[in-house]
């Protein structure tokens, strides 16, 4: 992606976003490992998205407003999308043998033709499902809970 972020960068720059890091600090944050982390935070630095200062990783907000309007257009968040649905469908149809045994992610996907009335429903259910994830949004900004918190 040319002026947008990989969806792993991005996991990265909203980490330190929420407050200056250093690399041990970001694995447990973002549940990436740590060589993954040597190959995404070079790049976040020769694009001056984040810089690195006595052993943390931080974002300068002044200097943010120069790139922020860039990664957030409609296009690059649009190949973001693509970019994680292409990597979901990709994983679902992995042959058998190239997936570990222990851990194998499902994606359900199923068309069906719904009714008027059905639609309205299925709307209703997606409004429900949008609101819980706002509500669970704004709960972790009064109690932040990391991945390894989560059973």
């Amino acid at each position: 992606m040319k002026d947008g972020l990989l969806i792993l960068e991005r996991i990265v720059v909203e980490s330190i976003s929420k407050k200056d890091k250093n690399i041990q600090e970001l694995s447990v944050d973002t549940n990436l490992e740590h060589a993954i982390l040597l190959n995404i935070l070079p790049n976040l630095l020769m694009r001056n998205i984040i810089s690195y200062t006595r052993g943390s990783y931080s974002i300068d907000k002044e200097a943010s407003l120069k790139w922020r309007v860039g990664i957030n257009n409609d296009d690059n968040l649009k190949d973001e999308a693509k970019e994680l649905f292409t990597s979901m469908v990709n994983q679902y149809f992995k042959k058998d043998f190239e997936i570990p045994k222990k851990k194998t992610t499902l994606l359900k996907i199923q068309k069906v033709w719904l009714t008027k009335d059905e639609e309205i429903v299925f709307n209703s259910h997606l409004i429900n499902l949008e609101n819980f994830f706002q509500n669970i949004r704004k709960s972790r900004k009064l109690h932040p809970i990391r991945a390894a918190q989560c059973p």
